[in-house]
């Protein structure tokens, strides 16, 4: 005979993601002591050290771990935007903490103990997303939904970015993942990896030069990536193959000649003429919007001209805008200077 006997909550547990959680905890860990261990120091479970608070760390956050797993889910359904409320009070008191700890003020200093509410608010983002997005008509597709689950994410993200710790600001933009697995169109996540992909090829390799020419082979690679890519998007979303297959054609064809005549006649920036193509190809995909009426269009228009100006605002951010530890930090990421 059936019977109606409950589950046990251990059984309701997803052990392979626990299990990886603490294999990546083990390797943070025995990462921490690589780097701060000095050779002939056994004290590595000492808590005066860095893989000893470590531990520390680790075992609170297990306990608390199972505190929420024993919590009855319908606590969280019910305050999920009042921790989210609270947590973005303290990310924006944060923002005036007087205490700079390595370039930012995202650390609050309670005596010996100190907390970054900006890793709470990624928990308290996250609640307070599914909050939303669980709610009786929420649908993706509809411009207030949408605007809505994007205030969610950008609010706490423009606190963090006030707390100078712009790193823990990337982190909340996978939430975009969320949005897209729930229906977000593909071209928007598609723009925010070829914004990141302009960025470190642009940066990184903006100093070096293309064969024997003054063109810098970041700024080449870019331009050209710009309206390849503005023609896979006219394929895709006008499936106006013709159309594509031009912007490509000519684009690489002029750029093909330009090189060449920089290489064996009068050497100049290249860059130059690729500027050109993308002016040229804004004013075409506008007369192909004027003339079809397709929103399409406009949409790959608005990539396009923004890519370019992401693009080179970027470098003007990097030295201009960033704090002078956060530039170091990109520039050890891609090579640029060495980790001292």
């Amino acid at each position: 005979m059936p019977t109606n006997k409950p589950q046990s909550i251990w059984s309701q547990v997803d052990w392979i993601t626990i299990g990886i959680y603490i294999a990546l905890m083990i390797f943070g860990w025995i990462s921490i002591c690589g780097a701060s261990y000095t050779f002939g120091d056994n004290d590595i479970f000492s808590l005066g050290t860095r893989s000893g608070m470590q531990i520390v760390w680790i075992g609170t956050s297990i306990c608390l771990g199972f505190v929420i797993l024993m919590m009855d889910t319908r606590f969280f359904d019910t305050f999920s935007y009042i921790i989210y409320g609270v947590l973005l009070l303290l990310l924006f008191a944060t923002i005036f903490n007087p205490h700079d700890i390595k370039g930012s003020h995202s650390w609050l200093v309670l005596g010996p103990i100190r907390i970054q509410p900006a890793e709470f608010g990624k928990f308290a983002t996250a609640l307070a997303l599914a909050k939303l997005m669980s709610a009786y008509g929420f649908s993706i597709h509809r411009l207030k939904d949408f605007a809505a689950a994007c205030a969610v994410i950008f609010i706490p993200m423009l606190c963090i970015v006030g707390q100078r710790e712009t790193g823990s600001a990337l982190v909340y933009l996978t939430f975009f993942l969320v949005l897209y697995r729930e229906g977000m169109p593909g071209s928007i996540l598609f723009t925010g990896v070829a914004m990141v992909f302009y960025f470190v090829v642009g940066i990184k390799y903006e100093s070096v030069l293309l064969l024997d020419t003054p063109t810098s082979v970041g700024k080449f690679v870019v331009l050209l990536l710009v309206q390849i890519f503005t023609a896979c998007m006219v394929y895709v979303y006008t499936h106006e193959r013709r159309q594509a297959m031009s912007i490509i054609g000519y684009s690489v064809g002029i750029t093909l000649v330009a090189m060449l005549f920089s290489l064996y006649v009068i050497r100049f920036d290249v860059t130059w003429v690729q500027l050109g193509v993308c002016v040229a190809m804004f004013v075409y995909l506008l007369l192909n919007a004027l003339r079809t009426r397709l929103m399409s269009y406009y949409m790959i228009l608005t990539f396009a001209i923004g890519s370019v100006v992401f693009f080179y605002s970027a470098d003007y951010v990097l030295n201009n805008v960033m704090e002078p530890h956060q530039r170091v930090r990109i520039n050890v990421l891609l090579g640029l200077d060495e980790d001292l």
